[in-house]
């Protein structure tokens, strides 16, 4: 059944809105404000979902009208939202009330488009988790009245890699507790990239972000403020926390045949270490070894895990003797 747009006027004072209705009992219905006339120098559609899909997250974008059977080939790269009922970081609540920005002139990988001039609208599609699905493909046409609209200005192209990996938009990375994570952020307008850790879970200081926790999630936001040559860029990329991996630090590597030495007592993460021996000729006392005769001695080193933190540790450590 063909999805379609009704409008709805409820009593004589009520606000218009416009609702697109279920084709099937898994669709979503989204209702809103008028989606026409609208002010060509920027405007905010508001509205909201009376239901949504059960197949997962969607995408809420400004796009240019799709052909028939296809996508639309231009959306705009600032003027999308991600809508989710499962609370994932840097997403809208779908029970929520949704307000859209829309504009005049969009741009979108380079290319730029004319709203007032070229069919446009706001087109929803199913997020990452379910890109080939089709289903819930809706496009909602808008229109603008006539006016100046705002300048239309490049989108600056920001960059921002993870260890010299780059990170994508609204997609999740795992991430580490304690992880070592350099972060790197450059604008193609040569315009300062302000990053800001958008939960408690982590922390972002001097081009270091650091997860606070093993489990859960956490997200970092890149915002531009734009000038006269580039639109404004703001984006979240999304971490999935998972748990740190302890390790004895600095641990001895060479003994003296009759002399003790100490090994470290705690792991990186502070749990205390228990050390065993697995040679005969070398001896263990807490965290003190003493090896009998020339060779190798190979010891156990563990220590508990915490949830939600770290894992535990069992590591093999092999000592030379001399």
């Amino acid at each position: 059944m063909k999805k379609v747009i009704t409008f709805i006027s409820v009593l004589a004072l009520a606000i218009p809105i416009f609702a697109a209705p279920s084709a099937s009992a898994e669709t979503f219905i989204f209702q809103s404000g008028p989606l026409t006339n609208l002010d060509p120098a920027g405007a905010t559609v508001n509205g909201g979902f009376t239901k949504f899909t059960t197949k997962g997250g969607m995408y809420m974008q400004q796009c240019i009208a799709p052909v028939a059977g296809a996508r639309p080939a231009t959306c705009s790269d600032e003027l999308q939202l991600w809508i989710s009922t499962k609370g994932e970081v840097g997403s809208v609540s779908a029970t929520g009330q949704i307000a859209f920005k829309v504009a005049a002139q969009i741009t979108g990988r380079g290319v730029s488009v004319d709203c007032t001039k070229t069919s446009c609208g706001i087109f929803f599609r199913l997020d990452r988790s379910a890109t080939a699905d089709t289903s819930e493909d809706l496009f909602l046409p808008i229109t603008f009245r006539e006016g100046a609209a705002a300048p239309l200005l490049p989108a600056d192209v920001v960059t921002v890699t993870l260890n010299s990996k780059p990170l994508t938009r609204n997609v999740p990375m795992a991430l580490a507790y304690r992880q070592s994570a350099k972060i790197l952020a450059t604008a193609q307008s040569g315009l300062p990239v302000t990053l800001t850790s958008l939960t408690p879970e982590c922390s972002y200081a001097n081009g270091t972000l650091t997860a606070l926790k093993g489990a859960g999630q956490c997200a970092l936001a890149h915002r531009t403020a734009g000038n006269d040559k580039f639109a404004a860029s703001s984006a979240n990329y999304p971490f999935i926390l998972e748990p740190g991996a302890q390790k004895v630090e600095r641990p001895t590597k060479v003994l003296k045949k009759g002399k003790p030495k100490a090994m470290p007592a705690e792991t990186n993460f502070g749990e205390t270490i228990s050390y065993r021996s697995l040679s005969k000729n070398c001896r263990v006392e807490l965290n003190l070894i003493e090896a009998q005769k020339r060779g190798v001695c190979t010891i156990i080193a563990t220590a508990p895990a915490k949830e939600g933190m770290w894992l535990a540790l069992k590591q093999e450590l092999r000592i030379r003797v001399s």
